[in-house]
């Protein structure tokens, strides 16, 4: 099971995320951005609408400010622009250092899959080395 510590500080390993554009935030880090939509997604949300919804209620704005630091919750509008100033192969790599930072050392280079899918919309993309960087090939670096 993940340690309730390992979630308070997923927007640690975000700090390091690469922009497309300068932000220096005001209500919301990226950080915090990207920690509701990965537990909204946990949660079962499809897309960023439930998501915002969601995060947006009061008893999970209390959650999420309890459990995680999470002060304010952006309207929808500027999560999405958040969400949009992301370089996507950042992203992925932070990804995996938490994922790799919750596994048990007996998993250390491996490829762990959650489902058994790629994530639809990346493997098609010219831009992406690879539709995610696997635990295996991020731990060569």
């Amino acid at each position: 099971m993940i340690e309730e510590k390992g979630m308070q500080r997923i927007a640690g390993y975000f700090k390091e995320v690469e922009l497309t554009e300068e932000y220096k935030p005001y209500f919301c880090s990226i950080g915090d951005a990207i920690t509701i939509v990965i537990i909204g997604t946990f949660c079962g949300f499809r897309n960023l609408k439930q998501i915002h919804m969601w995060a947006s209620h009061e008893k999970i704005t209390g959650m999420l400010q309890e459990k995680f630091g999470i002060k304010h919750v952006p309207c929808y509008y500027w999560l999405t622009c958040l969400l949009a100033m992301l370089e996507p192969k950042s992203v992925s790599e932070c990804f995996t250092r938490w994922v790799i930072s919750l596994l048990p050392q007996s998993l250390e280079g491996q490829t762990v899959a959650f489902d058994g899918k790629t994530i639809c919309s990346t493997s098609g993309m010219e831009c992406y080395e690879a539709p995610l960087l696997s635990p295996s090939r991020l731990a060569g670096q």
